[in-house]
């Protein structure tokens, strides 16, 4: 989570508390200072999956999220990318076994512009025709199932299974290649958001948490 920092003497900053409004909606992320709300727009905010879920095993996931509004005291982020962690992925990549990256770029059912890269590990070292047989397979997979969900799904799917197995489909797909020991989600982008989705989205947080802070909800 964001750290508060010491302010300087002489400068009044203000805290902000930050909320996501699409991927985990409603969740806090942190709180960020500002002498201006102003100065809050577009100010990317960190947070590990970990400080979200209170899982260890997340702890390998971090999502980066920018505040597009403001209002009171409250900033309202939306999501920009997912990436794993660099060690994690260097603990995962050993000898006698084949790396591969692959790019798929997609509009998500939510009208979100993306971009996924997926990290394959093989169980062994192969071939360049197998690697390539196995980017062109779960490609394929995976421009058909884009489009039927939305961001928040999608990453989910990654780093939980659900609402789609989807980790386990893509080692079913690359398996029929060669066998695969890791699938993961190396980093999610989004390239090109929907403003028709965040608009709608921002209302439901706003009024689920507005609602929450004034014991409705």
């Amino acid at each position: 989570m964001p750290r508060r920092r010491a302010r300087r003497k002489g400068v009044s900053k203000t805290w902000y508390q930050v909320y996501a409004v699409d991927v985990f909606p409603d969740q806090w992320i942190g709180e960020t200072p500002a002498s201006d709300p102003e100065k809050l727009l577009d100010r990317n905010v960190e947070v590990s999956v970990r400080d979200i879920t209170g899982d260890f095993m997340h702890e390998k996931y971090k999502l980066w999220f920018r505040i597009f509004k403001v209002d009171g005291n409250k900033a309202y982020a939306r999501f920009i990318k997912e990436m794993l962690n660099r060690d994690y992925m260097r603990s995962i990549v050993q000898r006698r076994s084949s790396r591969i990256d692959i790019q798929t770029d997609g509009v998500a059912g939510d009208g979100n512009e993306i971009r996924v890269f997926t990290l394959i590990v093989t169980a062994v070292r192969i071939k360049n025709s197998q690697k390539h047989a196995i980017r062109e397979r779960v490609n394929e997979y995976l421009k058909k199932i884009i489009p039927e969900h939305t961001v928040e799904d999608l990453i989910k799917s990654y780093i939980f299974g659900e609402p789609i197995p989807i980790l386990s489909e893509i080692q079913k797909v690359a398996s029929k290649v060669a066998p695969v020991k890791y699938v993961e989600l190396r980093k999610m982008l989004l390239l090109k958001p929907s403003e028709t989705s965040i608009e709608a989205q921002t209302a439901e947080v706003q009024e689920e948490i507005g609602s929450s802070a004034s014991g409705g909800g």
